[in-house]
């Protein structure tokens, strides 16, 4: 019978596992992933890990994925596959060749099917996890300390990537010279930079940028998107709305100035690599484990051992970001059924072969 913590009551739990330090013990083993820290959350880990596998392509470790159906279907970080037929390999030895049926880009959601029955399908926690909450991420396998133990930074939100720690346009990408705001139905021009692609293009503060060559803005996010995607020198087409009437602007766009867009990024990754993709998702769950690129994808987990949702990046120095529970289950029916299909599924192959034998 598993035993139920408050968040009070674990996290003393946890200290009393520890022993009293003398003065001279390093502080170092007092830290998050201290050895005795790691093993004081073997048991929370124990039932999810089950339900965690690694995934490969090319034989190569990419990420980690979590059952979400016991006849099957994983979810992992679509990002990180380089294939749409990985395998998925457990921690017993089981591997099995899977397919991917369905990607959902905002999330950078992967769901992957294998021929196998039976598989421990991950718990998942009713409620939101809420801030200073402990966590853990489990590796794939039964009797594991965790990958990592951290806790909430900050509760499941709605959240647009420009505004995440870890944003920054990419430097090779083209630069108009504004700043943003969101507007009603577009993107108000905040500032223009003197001497910009913005400036000559005639473009004002308070204009409403409605639509980039034919793409509509809708917010901040997107027509930073739809202007990175252009490279310096290339001439984009802008229909804005000034004072009521509507206009048409070509601006050339410049190179982006030395330094500005990825000093961020050199701050974050001090101590691990960021993930590829590592922000424009439509909502996440903030938390200060230090996961690595390749761990995304597996779940992460609450005291009681219960899912409050899906690693799915490194996005900075101190910030990681899952997929929140109630995300991940609204889209899991859309993902199934093949609406959502990858667009390139890759050369085809035999059938999966069915596993020897079940998992109980």
């Amino acid at each position: 019978m598993r035993k139920s913590f408050t968040l009070a009551g674990a996290g003393l739990a946890v200290l009393l596992l520890l022993p009293v330090p003398g003065f001279a013990q390093s502080r170092e083993a007092y830290q998050k992933n201290a050895p005795r820290i790691m093993e004081a959350f073997v048991d929370v880990v124990a039932r999810a890990s089950e339900a965690t596998a690694r995934v490969l392509c090319d034989g190569k470790e990419v990420a980690l994925a979590t059952v979400v159906e016991a006849d099957g279907y994983l979810v992992t970080k679509a990002s990180e596959l380089t294939n749409n037929e990985p395998s998925v390999k457990f921690k017993d030895g089981q591997e099995y060749r899977g397919k991917v049926v369905g990607v959902h880009k905002p999330y950078d959601l992967a769901l992957i099917q294998i021929t196998a029955k039976k598989l421990p399908v991950i718990e998942w926690r009713k409620d939101t996890a809420q801030p200073g909450e402990w966590l853990a991420s489990p590796g794939p396998g039964p009797g594991e300390k965790p990958l990592y133990v951290g806790v909430v930074s900050v509760a499941a939100r709605k959240v647009a990537a420009c505004d995440m720690p870890g944003f920054s346009p990419p430097s090779t990408g083209g630069y108009l010279g504004v700043t943003l705001n969101d507007g009603d139905g577009g993107v108000l021009i905040g500032t223009v930079t003197k001497d910009s692609a913005a400036e000559k293009a005639g473009l004002k503060v308070k204009d409403l940028v409605t639509a980039i060559n034919g793409k509509p803005v809708k917010d901040v996010e997107s027509m930073i998107v739809i202007v990175s995607g252009h490279k310096p020198g290339e001439t984009i087409v802008m229909k804005i709305k000034r004072d009521g009437e509507e206009k048409e602007l070509k601006a050339t766009l410049d190179k982006r100035p030395s330094g500005q867009a990825n000093r961020g990024d050199v701050q974050n990754s001090m101590g691990s690599e960021l993930s590829k993709r590592k922000n424009g998702f439509p909502s996440i769950l903030q938390h200060d484990t230090v996961v690595k690129p390749y761990d995304c994808g597996g779940p992460i987990v609450d005291l009681n051992g219960l899912a409050v949702g899906v690693n799915i990046a490194r996005a900075g120095r101190v910030e990681s970001y899952a997929v929140p529970v109630d995300a991940i289950l609204t889209l899991l029916p859309d993902l199934k059924s093949g609406k959502l299909a990858p667009v390139d599924e890759g050369p085809k192959r035999e059938t999966i072969k069915e596993a020897p034998q079940e998992k109980k």
